[in-house]
């Protein structure tokens, strides 16, 4: 799975995507816990349940990254531009991944059952993946679920998406 995630980030890097330069706002817990930060336009929160893990990143000063994770899941929210929004959740030994990295973008993850959500959303840009699937739409977007086994990518007019 790093692989995929990597993959993306590097696919991000080569379209121009960056990271804005702030401080980032680190949002991390485990085991029933839960944290909130907020510092001007910026923010994250986490929340795990027993046996879980969650972790948010706002790196843009101006964003928004949350992760919820319960039931041995693991959710991670990273969020990279101000004006965007990386929501990721996990239950059931899931692990989910949301990130975004261009302004405008929101990306949703919703792991489950032990499988794998992975969401990427670039300017503009709207991804998701989850129990429905996978959906992309926007300027840049890439997603995948490994429990449907959907997935999909694009940028521009150009996509890429498994059948539903």
């Amino acid at each position: 799975m790093a692989g995929i995630v990597g993959a993306g980030m590097a696919v991000a890097g080569f379209a121009g995507l960056g990271t804005a330069a702030a401080d980032p706002l680190v949002c991390e817990v485990s085991n029933g816990h839960n944290v909130i930060h907020v510092d001007g336009t910026g923010g994250c929160g986490a929340k795990a349940g027993p046996g879980s893990t969650a972790r948010a990143v706002d790196q843009s000063g101006g964003g928004t990254a949350v992760a919820s994770s319960d039931t041995g899941g693991n959710a991670n929210a990273l969020n990279l531009q101000p004006g965007a929004a990386a929501l990721s959740g996990a239950i059931t030994g899931g692990t989910g991944y949301a990130v975004t990295t261009g302004p405008g973008g929101i990306s949703v993850a919703q792991a489950r059952d032990g499988g794998t959500s992975v969401a990427i959303a670039g300017w503009g840009g709207t991804a998701y993946s989850g129990p429905y699937g996978a959906q992309c739409t926007g300027s840049f977007a890439a997603a995948v679920d490994t429990n449907t086994g959907q997935g999909c990518i694009g940028a521009g007019g150009i996509w890429l998406s498994t059948p539903r």
